[in-house]
């Protein structure tokens, strides 16, 4: 109920606009092609018809708006009527009209539903690490997690519990509870109470199990389940167990508990939104932050009522971010929406083409990607720095795969960069060999990596007709790439799209396809790098191409504002968060672009901070 309200405060006084002015044109120009038959490019336009509709699936409707834009769409060979000039522009007016009614958020705010998520095989390796000091990754032999539409693996609606990962709970639980027990600075560090003349076993297990219960809870442990871990703890006693090993069923329940494979976040009954509690809060901003659990200054904080308070809170968001596991967050966040994750399994260069591609390469490429993004969030840099940047992260091999003199060592350090071909994500080798393929570079990967991780307008999927490119750019014909690219897109079905990818692309083909700076092909040709965008737009070269995209850095801003929202709350963002991301992004500007400032607008934001009734 309270979201058709929404809905129909949205749109009450102008909600015949996108019937007259839209809806026709979507209906003589789209529907044919995008039906739910077979909707071309995955938009089923029969979805959108109506004003409701259109806000659900505004990026929908921006995608079409683009197309219509540069006159990609409708095809003039597919249509028997093309639209004029005014039709266009009465239809783009109507798009603008409910993006600004969207960003401006001329409605009743709402946080978004619930989901009840487990921890993914990362946030419970950290976990139990950070509870019990154990050093081995104790998730690792959980299933992978998936990634959900918002394209990272902590969305609560893509953490399924198949049966298997219940039995993989179990073996885990045993395993961490033998190492603890194996290390007596770690289980000293954790059986905090012990019996004496003044303290009976039971009491001194009651102390240890209500500290370690509600860390391991993320809140305080009720009575109830204080007593049913007492009650296991006696059984052991009564069997002739001593006092630690008496404890070992009860810590090793702690660990298949719901509440802390969970992160449980209550309903509060009657009210269809509500504050978080200071609990819920801290751990909310520790899996964000840490992807583990509040640790004991936070939980303290929280316990006493205090996180809640903004100032305690930017505080403790700042601390958190000097903390070496702040390191986790650009491992997670970073590694899946720039993509450069896939370099650790997904990337596998051909090792007789690339043979200078070795595991420690592989791993100084990663580890430059992850020192880049904490150093730039760390040190409060500018967002824009991961476009482009003067100085970047390298150790000995890694420098002299991009041509640094005077790097030796195995050891990451900051390197300042004199070419400005190299500076930001866009030149890591990270991002162009996780883009690549085993043969060759892919300027329709790369371009379309542009367009989707970094500015959030990702190309439709490829025609079921549109072919397969050659695996190799070492032609026996004498063509370059290029030219075989060009007898693919030649297809109607595939122009359109492939004239906004693939000059983008091609501005990155001087480097090669593990990220090494190339000025001829691997046919011995001077590399063709000459990028045309749609406008008659040119560069030739990476510098040139991130000046482009500097130039007019608005979606970058929204996008890099909505991805790490999404990260933040762990669910995909809906058409009633785009007032919160418009803020985020006027936020970021009042304070220079600096990134620290993105992160606490985000903890204070009002997504991250409350939810609503899952109704």
């Amino acid at each position: 109920m309270r979201r058709l309200l929404l809905l129909a405060l949205i749109h009450a006084s102008p909600a015949d606009d996108f019937a007259t002015k839209a809806v026709p044109f979507l209906k003589a120009h789209c529907y044919e092609c995008h039906s739910a038959n077979d909707p071309k490019g995955g938009i089923e336009v029969h979805e959108i018809l109506s004003t409701d509709a259109a806000y659900r699936h505004h990026e929908f409707l921006d995608r079409i708006a683009e197309a219509v834009k540069w006159e990609d769409m409708p095809p003039p060979e597919d249509v028997d009527v093309v639209p004029d000039d005014q039709e266009r522009s009465d239809f783009l007016r109507e798009i603008d009209r409910i993006r600004t009614t969207l960003e401006k958020g001329d409605f009743p705010r709402q946080a978004g539903r619930p989901t009840l998520r487990r921890l993914n095989r990362d946030e419970y390796s950290y976990t139990v690490r950070d509870l019990f000091g154990v050093k081995f990754l104790a998730g690792h032999d959980f299933p992978s997690d998936g990634a959900g539409g918002s394209g990272f693996n902590n969305t609560g609606d893509a953490l399924f519990v198949p049966p298997v990962l219940m039995e993989k709970y179990l073996a885990a639980s045993r395993k961490v509870i033998d190492a603890l027990y194996a290390s007596p600075a770690s289980l000293n560090r954790t059986l905090l109470a012990r019996p004496d003349d003044k303290k009976s076993p039971e009491q001194a297990a009651r102390e240890v199990l209500t500290i370690q219960g509600s860390l391991a809870f993320r809140r305080r442990i009720s009575d109830e389940e204080l007593n049913g871990l007492i009650g296991l703890f006696n059984s052991r006693i009564q069997r002739g167990d001593d006092y630690e090993a008496a404890l070992r069923s009860p810590l090793q329940a702690l660990l298949i508990h719901p509440a802390f494979l969970f992160r449980v976040e209550k309903d509060q009954a009657g009210k269809d939104e509500w504050k978080l509690d200071d609990f819920e809060l801290a751990t909310r901003l520790s899996y964000f932050l840490w992807a583990s659990m509040p640790d004991r200054e936070l939980f303290q904080l929280a316990d006493q009522g205090k996180l809640s308070d903004p100032a305690v809170l930017a505080a403790q968001t700042e601390r958190m971010i000097a903390d070496p596991k702040f390191e986790y967050f650009a491992r997670h966040f970073g590694g899946q929406w720039l993509g450069f994750d896939d370099l650790r399994e997904v990337a596998n260069p051909d090792p007789k083409r690339f043979p200078e591609f070795t595991p420690s390469l592989r791993l100084a490429m990663y580890r430059e990607s992850v020192d880049f993004l904490t150093h730039l969030i760390r040190r409060n840099r500018p967002v824009l720095e991961l476009v482009h940047a003067d100085y970047t992260f390298v150790n000995g091999e890694l420098a002299r795969h991009y041509g640094i003199p005077g790097i030796r060592g195995n050891e990451s350090q900051k390197v300042e960069l004199r070419d400005p071909q190299r500076g930001g994500v866009i030149g890591q080798a990270s991002i162009l060999t996780a883009t690549s393929l085993p043969l060759r570079t892919s300027p329709v990967k790369r371009g379309s990596w542009i367009l989707d991780n970094l500015l959030g307008t990702p190309p439709p999927p490829p025609p079921q007709d549109a072919g397969v490119l050659p695996a190799d750019d070492r032609s026996s014909e004498g063509l370059s790439f290029r030219q075989q690219l060009e007898i693919h897109r030649d297809k109607p079905s595939c122009a359109g799209c492939h004239a906004k990818i693939d000059p983008l692309g091609f501005g990155l083909e001087n480097f090669d396809a593990i990220g090494r700076w190339r000025d001829r092909d691997v046919n011995g040709k001077p590399v063709d790098s000459l990028a045309v965008m749609p406008g008659d737009i040119t560069f030739s070269t990476p510098a040139e191409l991130k000046k482009l995209l500097l130039s007019s850095d608005e979606l970058f801003l929204k996008n890099l504002a909505r991805r790490m929202l999404s990260y933040a709350i762990g669910r995909q963002l809906e058409y009633y968060d785009e007032p919160a991301v418009a803020e985020l992004v006027r936020e970021l500007r009042a304070n220079d672009l600096k990134a620290q400032s993105l992160v606490l607008s985000i903890v204070r934001s009002h997504p991250f901070q409350y939810r609503s009734a899952n109704r």
